[in-house]
């Protein structure tokens, strides 16, 4: 790329790149609301541990990376680090699922944030030599070295990157819910008890559909590594996790488009924010009461979300059909 580089980053520009660099988190919390919609919407498991497979994924992935950065091919150790991610995840959700997926409800809910919380403590005290400790860890650039004439191609290699990994995710958990194991963890969400009259296992279903959420948590989290090329871990708070549950909350729980849409709003608005100038720097700094009161405003006037458990496909057709069906075109008597 050494001749168009410089006149890709001049065409994409300032505002280009702040777009590029939106879209990439976007597709990142989109891959972190997914994952939290399958627990929380479909398996209406109230789940407030996310943060910690979304931590467990993109040390997993950074310390491998740092461990095999220079002896194989770079994309080779991109792929591996997010297979890595993905497995440190799941067996993270293992660990918490067997045992904690008896309880329910708020219960439930004490047992994951504890979980997400002793993920982030464990890593903030970690040795510093294997996992970079409160200072946190540096990743290298596999794929391509950044630099002022890279830095444009390596942005949009991560908005193509994020865009397909999120179709083809939200695609899998399509194809899941509609699968057989799909159905029995919708019937045990619905009525655990009338699901084990008809020979489902409850535990177990749930325990699927756990598993399955903490490795895409983790596949999130090896992306947002490898595009940072620096975590530490503050960025795995409990405030994340408040902006994990409000995308599911926001689009809809049980509603794939409404989750990507929310992520979209939710990161834009707040890079938006980020933008503002000093004189209106407070609204800046009340970033955490701003979420925690769209979130109750949420639970008093929407609390369906954006589209309940709809798609943008149901709403479409939906709306097409009111038009439809509207005197004088073509839908009424003459």
């Amino acid at each position: 790329m050494g001749g168009g580089a410089p006149l890709l980053a001049i065409a994409l520009g300032p505002e280009g790149y702040w777009w590029a660099n939106l879209l990439v988190l976007v597709s990142v919390y989109s891959l972190l609301g997914l994952s939290l919609n399958l627990i929380n919407g479909y398996g209406r498991m109230f789940s407030l541990g996310h943060h910690g497979f979304w931590a467990l994924g993109a040390y997993g992935a950074g310390w491998l990376t740092v461990a095999l950065a220079g002896t194989l091919p770079g994309p080779l150790v991109f792929v591996l680090s997010c297979l890595f991610a993905m497995g440190v995840a799941a067996a993270g959700g293992l660990v918490i699922g067997l045992p904690c997926l008896r309880l329910r409800g708020d219960y439930l809910a004490i047992a994951t944030l504890g979980f997400g919380e002793i993920v982030r403590i464990a890593i903030q005290n970690s040795p510093r030599e294997l996992l970079g400790g409160a200072e946190g860890l540096t990743v290298p650039r596999v794929l391509m070295e950044v630099g002022p004439e890279t830095r444009a191609a390596y942005r949009l290699l991560f908005v193509g990157l994020g865009l397909v990994l999120v179709v083809l995710v939200a695609a899998a958990i399509r194809n899941y819910v509609r699968s057989a194991r799909g159905r029995a963890m919708l019937a045990t969400a619905q009525d655990e008890v009338a699901a084990g009259l008809l020979g489902i296992d409850p535990t177990r279903s749930k325990v699927a559909a756990f598993l399955m959420g903490s490795t895409l948590a983790g596949l999130a989290g090896a992306v947002y590594a490898h595009y940072q090329g620096n975590i530490t871990p503050l960025e795995f708070g409990f405030m994340e996790m408040v902006k994990i549950f409000l995308i599911v909350v926001l689009g809809g729980l049980g509603s794939i488009s409404g989750c990507v849409l929310a992520a979209f709003v939710l990161l834009f608005v707040e890079q938006w924010l980020g933008r503002l100038p000093d004189s209106v720097g407070w609204v800046k700094e009340w970033w955490q009461v701003e979420y925690a009161l769209v979130l109750v405003l949420l639970m008093i006037f929407r609390p369906r979300g954006l589209l309940g458990p709809r798609e943008l496909t149901d709403v479409w057709r939906a709306w097409r059909g009111r038009r439809a069906a509207a005197p004088g075109r073509g839908g009424g008597a003459p």
